[in-house]
């Protein structure tokens, strides 16, 4: 080292000496590494469980809403009934229209099946499945050939009569202008249950809490926990109402749609569009062609669809419904949801769930005849979605797989939001 050199190392030395190096290392921070902070911990990844909830009227009625379509015609009975008696104008809510008439002639077991009134008006089938002659063809052949006699038992009669009354200078009778009267009748009828709806939720008591009770009631039944597996819901609606607009978990939001519209929007009356797309004069008045004109969200998301070689993403895996008549009309989206989910190949499980509802002689209904009654709705609907099957061996044996592998289920919902 030259003589520089060795001056300045002298003078470093001589500048540290005083200092108390002890108290200056003892304030400086701990540079011992924290091993268990470097150490990289596997993500964890859990296994996607969705579910699907189909609810219909049942719901609402068990939430305590009048929202029958029979109410709705009561409703509509005692306000005719004060126009006839000349009340004023302010106090009758609601236009008469030759749906009033077509109901009014049916039978006592189907006056308030407005989607079976629609079906029998414009495009009826036989038990063969066959069209046969519709109402509107025998209606339409009376107003182009009148005779002045009319047979009020027969609903075609009773249409022509109203519309005689109705229209008393009409150009001559056709199928078009019939036709656009019926369409017509058919919007002043929606807009008139979705003004009667409206207010029946905004006045009846303890509605939407109920709704919130019983929903989360049938969202949990049978639920996997959270900690095991990414889980989220859907929700389709038959139903025109939507008192909580949405369940949301930590992790995600609950899809919920209304497939036949929203009150204080457009509301849809339809028919089944399976085999009457081809009828242009049935295809206006099929759910199929008036869904396309509503502004419905995204419905993709309420069914998951397996992915084939992705373990984590299963699919949907159950399906419960509730207060759903699993009526015909409905049969084309049950058969997309069960397609899309590979029903017969796959692991999805169906819940159907019931509970004793209030009879029209005022006494509760027994449970063995509830379960009885939604067990035949569900033999119904699984067979008509086993014709669809292209194994047709498959569609003969698809309730006994159901059952034998576990994925079928009538069941008795607890009963802690009955209707009061």
């Amino acid at each position: 080292m030259n003589d520089a050199s060795s001056g300045l190392s002298d003078e470093i030395m001589d500048a540290f000496k005083g200092l108390n190096t002890t108290s200056i290392l003892s304030k400086m921070p701990s540079v011992t590494p924290d091993y268990d902070s470097m150490i990289v911990k596997p993500p964890v990844f859990r296994t996607s469980w969705h579910q699907l909830i189909v609810i219909g009227n049942g719901f609402d009625l068990e939430c305590g809403l009048a929202s029958s379509f029979s109410n709705f015609v009561k409703a509509r009975t005692v306000d005719f009934e004060k126009a006839d008696h000349g009340q004023i104008a302010e106090d009758v809510l609601f236009t008469k229209t030759i749906w009033d008439v077509i109901l009014s002639s049916m039978g006592d077991a189907n006056w308030c099946d407005i989607e079976g009134s629609i079906a029998d008006w414009i495009a009826p089938k036989n038990r063969e499945g066959k069209g046969s002659k519709s109402k509107f063809e025998k209606t339409l052949h009376k107003l182009a050939n009148p005779t002045g006699t009319y047979d009020t038992d027969k609903a075609e009669d009773s249409v022509a009569l109203f519309l005689e009354m109705r229209y008393q200078h009409h150009e001559p009778w056709n199928s078009e202008n019939l036709l656009q009267i019926t369409r017509e009748d058919l919007a002043k009828l929606e807009s008139d249950f979705d003004r009667y709806l409206s207010d029946e939720v905004e006045t009846s008591k303890g509605y939407k809490e109920k709704v919130s009770e019983l929903m989360s009631e049938i969202i949990l039944d049978q639920r996997p926990s959270n900690d095991k597996y990414d889980v989220e819901e859907s929700i389709l609606s038959f139903n025109y109402t939507r008192a909580v607009n949405q369940f949301r978990s930590d992790e995600h939001d609950t899809e919920y749609v209304n497939i036949h519209g929203r009150l204080g929007g457009e509301i849809v009356f339809g028919i089944d569009g399976t085999d009457r797309m081809d009828n242009p004069m049935a295809l206006p008045f099929t759910k199929t062609y008036r869904l396309m004109a509503l502004d419905l969200p995204d419905v993709g998301k309420l069914v998951h669809v397996p992915t084939s070689g992705v373990p984590m993403a299963g699919g949907t895996k159950m399906i419960k419904f509730y207060g759903h008549s699993l009526g015909e009309a409905d049969y084309s989206y049950f058969q997309a949801i069960f397609d899309s989910v590979k029903l017969y190949e796959g692991d999805t499980r169906l819940v159907f769930y019931f509970r004793p509802h209030k009879l029209s002689s005022g006494c509760m209904q027994d449970e063995n005849c509830a379960r009885k009654e939604m067990m035949e709705k569900v033999i119904r609907l699984l067979t008509a979605y086993g014709l669809t099957l292209d194994n047709k061996d498959h569609g003969k044996n698809l309730i006994h797989k159901l059952l034998i592998e576990g994925r079928l289920s009538v069941s008795l919902l607890g009963n802690n939001v009955r209707r009061r």
